[in-house]
């Protein structure tokens, strides 16, 4: 895959890996997604497969144990 080609639907931008892990949101229209690869999280829209950015592993999704207290 050259630069200039975005990755495919399927695919990880981040390490090109098929092992992507999916949730939509539909309050959202957002595929929430993670790499079982390389550890990557990101957004895209379910639609066209466009990058929205990185994701943090502490969300309203998938709080973590610090953010319980």
């Amino acid at each position: 895959m050259s630069v200039s080609q975005p990755p495919h639907h399927l695919q990880c931008p981040f390490c090109e890996a098929y092992e992507v892990e999916r949730l939509y949101l539909a309050s959202l229209r957002v595929d929430s997604c993670a790499c079982a690869s390389c550890g990557a999280r990101w957004d895209e829209d379910p639609a066209s497969g466009e990058y929205l950015g990185r994701t943090q592993r502490e969300s309203v999704v998938n709080p973590t144990s610090r953010a319980r207290r």
